[in-house]
C-alpha cells in the first residue's frame, strides 16, 4: 500500500524556484553582457587600431627619418 502525504514538499519546490532564479539570471547576464559588446565593437576597434599605430608606427617614422 502506498502512503500519500497531503503536505506539500516545500523543500523540492524551494529548490526548484531557485534553479529557476540562478538560470534567469545567467540568461539576463549573458543578454546584457552580448549588448554591451555590440554596442562598443566599433568604437573599440578604432581605439585598437588608433594604439596599434601609435605603438607600431611612430618608432617606426622616427627609425625612417633617423631619429633613432
Amino acid at each position: 500500500m502506498i502512503i500519500l502525504s497531503n503536505k506539500p514538499n516545500v523543500r523540492g519546490i524551494k529548490k526548484v524556484a531557485e534553479d529557476v532564479k540562478y538560470r534567469t539570471q545567467l540568461i539576463g547576464r549573458d543578454g546584457r553582457l552580448f549588448a554591451g559588446l555590440i554596442a562598443t565593437r566599433i568604437s573599440g576597434m578604432a581605439l585598437g587600431f588608433i594604439f596599434a599605430l601609435l605603438l607600431v608606427g611612430v618608432p617606426a617614422l622616427l627609425k625612417i627619418i633617423g631619429v633613432f
